[in-house]
């Protein structure tokens, strides 16, 4: 088990640098920079931005920048924001706990939804539950999460029951206690089940698939043979042995979900990573840019890492494959 994490460690770490050398590249390749768009200012004048190119390492080759920023990351030091003035990790931290709260709520609403309904729909197949959700599931698919965030926007704006916009209220920033939490909550809610809606159809009809699979086969008939209830027909068998193809997406559905996050977030106006990837893209703020873009490769890769370690739990299969 050791020597298998080491090798996703390497693997994660070599998939990773090169994530991160070809955005650097990439954005080395855009035309222009913060600085140039200082440059068209009339008021600053030529030395200053030479003297920032030369503070920031600006003047020096593309691969010697990368070079120093890596030098930099391993010790801590993520650069500096042009457009914020303040140090890129700073931002990050305080901007990646909410983006975190959004997705990970996300992802309980949608697998806790997804995963019993599939369960109970497909153990009648073609009923009317099994139906109904199908005809659900086509239509989370079929609409963008960006079209669900605005239509939630309409519906907070003529019901009055959600927040529209930010994560607190001015009055409970100050409170704190159960009613700063219970604000908080009352923000999440509409955006976490916007992005849980999303992705509902696709882990629907994946364990659909999967738990009908699993009622075809010999196991389960004799199971069902032995006059077990309907509970642990469900729970033991069904549940258990359907669970791991979903297991396996888990890793590409945290990252449809993160990349749905930033439109959903802009959408929303909630203070998380996308609205601040949004605003270093437009002022072509490098070094926020690259900080962004390692703080969501490595949890799409650490997301990755719990799914394929979930699933040599899980399965027992994985681990003889692995020993033999």
């Amino acid at each position: 088990m050791i020597r298998i994490v080491l090798i996703r460690l390497f693997h994660l770490v070599v998939v990773l640098s090169g994530i991160l050398f070809l955005s650097f590249l990439l954005i080395h390749l855009a035309p222009g920079n913060f600085l140039s768009q200082m440059a068209m200012n009339p008021q600053v004048s030529p030395d200053i931005i030479r003297q920032m190119k030369t503070l920031y390492g600006l003047d020096k080759p593309f691969y010697l920048q990368f070079l120093d920023w890596m030098a930099a990351v391993l010790h801590g030091n993520l650069g500096y924001s042009f457009s914020y003035h303040l140090p890129v990790i700073q931002l990050l931290f305080s901007r990646i706990p909410l983006t975190l709260l959004l997705t990970v709520t996300a992802v309980l609403l949608s697998w806790g939804m997804a995963i019993p309904f599939a369960v109970v729909g497909a153990s009648r197949p073609d009923g009317w539950l099994d139906r109904s959700l199908t005809a659900f599931s086509y239509l989370s698919i079929s609409v963008p999460s960006f079209f669900l965030a605005l239509l939630g926007v309409l519906l907070a704006g003529a019901t009055g029951w959600f927040p529209i916009g930010g994560a607190r209220s001015e009055a409970s920033v100050s409170s704190g206690g159960f009613a700063g939490g219970f604000d908080l909550i009352h923000h999440l809610a509409l955006p976490a089940l916007t992005l849980a809606l999303g992705s509902f159809g696709v882990l629907y009809r994946l364990m659909r698939s999967s738990v009908l699979e699993v009622r075809s086969k010999p196991f389960f008939a004799a199971a069902r043979a032995r006059g077990l209830s309907q509970w642990i027909l469900r729970v033991r068998y069904l549940f258990r042995n359907a669970l791991n193809p979903l297991v396996t997406v888990f890793g590409m559905e945290l990252g449809g979900l993160l990349s749905g996050a930033a439109f959903v977030e802009m959408v929303y106006a909630w203070p998380g990573m996308g609205r601040l990837m949004l605003h270093a893209v437009m002022t072509e703020d490098l070094y926020l840019v690259m900080g962004g873009i390692l703080a969501g490769s490595l949890m799409l890769l650490l997301g990755n890492l719990l799914a394929d370690a979930a699933l040599y739990l899980l399965d027992p299969r994985t681990r003889e494959g692995v020993t033999g």
